[in-house]
């Protein structure tokens, strides 16, 4: 009987240190949540599903504000074109992305 009751309590003993790492890794994950770690982590994450353009995309992206901009730089001053320039690039990468993405999904 001294064997069995020895078996038992070692058996109640394995089963509550399981237990206790159960609830120790509960805790270690939901420390992690809190943590800047997982605030890192899933910015990567956001950030690796942002569009990757080709030099292709960039030139055509240029080629497309050059081209759409009807107003000389003289007129509006350099900080204002560029200001349109840019949008214009990213109003033909957005355009771009969203024909891509409707396309796809």
């Amino acid at each position: 009987m001294g064997k069995v009751k020895e078996k038992w309590l070692e058996d109640q003993m394995a089963m509550a240190h399981l237990t206790n790492q159960m609830g120790d890794d509960g805790y270690q994950y939901q420390e992690w949540l809190e943590s800047d770690e997982f605030v890192e982590y899933v910015n990567g994450e956001i950030d690796s599903t942002r569009p990757r353009y080709s030099e292709n995309d960039i030139m055509s992206a240029t080629r497309y504000a050059s081209t759409h901009i009807t107003i000389p730089p003289s007129e509006v001053g350099k900080e204002v074109y560029d200001m349109l320039f840019s949008e214009k690039i990213e109003e033909y990468l957005t355009c771009k992305t969203d024909i891509w993405t409707t396309k796809n999904t």
